[in-house]
């Protein structure tokens, strides 16, 4: 692959190419957990606190070395998203969360304006260049290249949540695959993937409670003729919600199932060659 270097792990954020030819993309913005020295005069100490929103251990939830091998790359940001939220606008995403989804406040003071420039620089924009280069690269080759944002949402909606969407239940869907409400892929992409998550876990819903975030919006803008999605995994189905913990039993039944629903899903539809 032209102008990315396969050699090293960025502390940005982990890149993990595909093995074969590149047939799609998983992107796992959430997931990272370090707090980079540079954050730590703007946030509280409190890594409960910090980690309450926080998309826990997403990226081991699915197999990334078949997911590899199948010809699926996989990019999964290392830094926490109380720093630096990749799923919002640039302009919004340093210390995006003053509070966390349970009312804790998490941001102590503000950076002045030439801190927040250095840090959203370094932090924020080398993901969004590796996705547009992977994205160009698959580009070449499809008519329409298949990308895959994945997230984990609380179980249950808190205050926060219901203020950004007063129309979902209280108790989530075991899953949330959305796509801004069909603006960002094939309705066949989308129904494929939630057929396919339905087959062990029912619930699973299309564009509720989430239409899909900034990731979503901003690959759309760029690459209008993909299929582009986002898909949310309730934290309840794999992880203890208070304790923050993988329950092991859980973990082992999801991770080979979702792993086997994204490469069905991208090698059914990597067969768009230009």
């Amino acid at each position: 692959m032209k102008n990315i270097d396969l050699t090293k792990k960025n502390p940005i954020f982990d890149f993990y190419p595909a093995q074969n030819e590149t047939i799609g993309i998983v992107s796992i913005p959430h997931s990272g957990e370090n707090l980079p020295q540079e954050f730590k005069e703007f946030l509280v100490d409190n890594i409960k606190d910090l980690m309450q929103d926080v998309d826990y251990r997403v990226h081991e939830l699915i197999d990334i070395k078949a997911l590899n091998e199948a010809g699926i790359a996989v990019i999964k940001s290392n830094i926490i998203r109380t720093a630096v939220d990749l799923n919002r606008a640039k302009d919004k995403a340093l210390l995006n969360w003053k509070t966390n989804s349970k009312g804790k406040k998490v941001v102590t003071k503000e950076p002045n304006i030439e801190q927040a420039t250095l840090l959203t620089e370094h932090y924020y924009s080398p993901y969004y260049e590796m996705l547009k280069a992977l994205l160009n690269e698959l580009s070449t080759k499809f008519q329409k290249p298949s990308f895959i944002d994945l997230h984990s949402m609380p179980s249950r909606a808190t205050e926060y949540h219901m203020k950004y969407n007063p129309n979902q239940d209280v108790i989530r869907p075991e899953f949330c695959v959305s796509d801004q409400t069909g603006k960002t892929c094939e309705p066949e992409f989308i129904n494929y993937v939630n057929d396919k998550l339905k087959e062990e876990y029912p619930t699973s819903k299309m564009n509720n409670p989430y239409f899909g975030g900034h990731v979503t919006v901003h690959v759309d803008q760029m690459f209008p003729h993909a299929n582009n999605i986002q898909i949310e995994i309730s934290r309840e189905i794999y992880m203890d919600e208070e304790t923050q913990q993988l329950v092991s039993e859980k973990v082992n039944k999801l991770k080979p199932f979702l792993t086997q629903v994204l490469i069905q899903t991208f090698s059914h539809f990597g067969t768009d060659r230009h």
